[in-house]
């Protein structure tokens, strides 16, 4: 598991000062480029130095309820599974009182830089994935 905190910002928020539901995609962004980059997979070096590319194919959250401006989120990230050629991670988010918010889960694909094809994750990433992995 991996955690950040999130203060919830005005541009968070629509007009009534309430978290817009699709900025839950925006700050678990976040927070999975903050975890590659504490696996040694930040997206600087990915763009920069690898063959590969791991986009997301698939996006899905649940909106639970409603936060304001200032509301500090606590924000967990798991490895959910890690397949052959993809992996997909799963995040809950929670405010005060531990009152859950939103869950988001996303499923990145391995792709070549220069095919743009899938491609089998690179061994490297696949084995660290792997240690990350939740345990139900």
């Amino acid at each position: 598991m991996f955690k950040k905190t999130h203060i919830v910002r005005m541009n968070d928020t629509d007009a009534a000062g309430i978290l817009f539901f699709a900025n839950q995609f925006s700050i678990v962004h976040e927070v999975y480029e903050d975890f590659m980059e504490s696996i040694g997979c930040g997206f600087a070096h990915l763009l920069d130095k690898m063959n590969f590319f791991v986009p997301i194919v698939r996006a899905e959250a649940d909106y639970k309820r409603s936060v304001s401006v200032g509301e500090r989120l606590e924000i967990k990230l798991f490895v959910e599974k890690v397949g052959t050629t993809s992996f997909t991670m799963s995040y809950t988010l929670t405010g005060k009182n531990r009152r859950r918010i939103g869950t988001v889960r996303t499923v990145h694909v391995s792709v070549g830089r220069s095919s743009k094809k899938k491609i089998p994750l690179p061994a490297h990433l696949k084995k660290i994935l792997k240690k990350h992995v939740r345990v139900l």
